[in-house]
């Protein structure tokens, strides 16, 4: 086997590549120290982008980091409602859960504003759980450095055969612990 590209070591770092090709590449890499070095390193990016970026989640990256993290907290939103995250040395990471009739959406995009209403970032077309109808978004305390985070409004815009609609506005608060 020649070396894989960057784009199938990336997918395996994420855990995306399906069982066939996944145990090729570990038959490859475990014999390849190039390849072994690159997915070592690539590894690394991921938990530290992980760690370090607002991300919506998946379901299984919410279970993994739930396992990997000490006690994280997860907070229930409902469409129009507000609700506080508490984030400091003894919850660094926290979860918002909003719930939004989510079970014929074909994607969802995330809006946050600050509380004047300008637009602190977008996210397109991120992970949901139709089932559920939950958009989960991992907050860390390295985010009291961002502005307007404390007093955040969230949207939740939904996209089905029929056109886009904002299935869901959130009052997300924020309190930080001193540092």
């Amino acid at each position: 086997m020649t070396c894989p590209d960057l784009e199938t070591i990336a997918a395996y770092a994420l855990d995306e590549l399906g069982e066939e090709a996944q145990a090729a590449f570990e038959e490859h890499y475990f014999g390849c120290d190039t390849c072994l070095a690159q997915a070592e390193r690539m590894q690394r990016l991921v938990q530290e982008l992980e760690a370090t970026l607002p991300s919506v989640l998946t379901t299984a990256r919410r279970r993994r980091l739930e396992t990997t993290l000490p006690r994280p907290r997860a907070v229930d939103v409902q469409p129009g409602g507000r609700a506080t995250l508490r984030l400091g040395k003894d919850a660094p990471v926290a979860f918002w859960v909003m719930h939004a009739p989510l079970s014929g959406a074909e994607r969802v995009d995330f809006e946050a504003r600050d509380d004047q209403g300008t637009t602190l970032f977008t996210l397109k077309d991120v992970p949901f759980d139709r089932e559920r109808g939950e958009v989960v978004l991992a907050c860390q305390v390295h985010f009291r450095m961002l502005p307007g985070i404390e007093k955040m409004r969230a949207s939740l815009v939904a996209t089905d055969a029929t056109g886009s609609r904002t299935v869901g506005e959130y009052r997300l608060d924020h309190q930080f612990e001193s540092p």
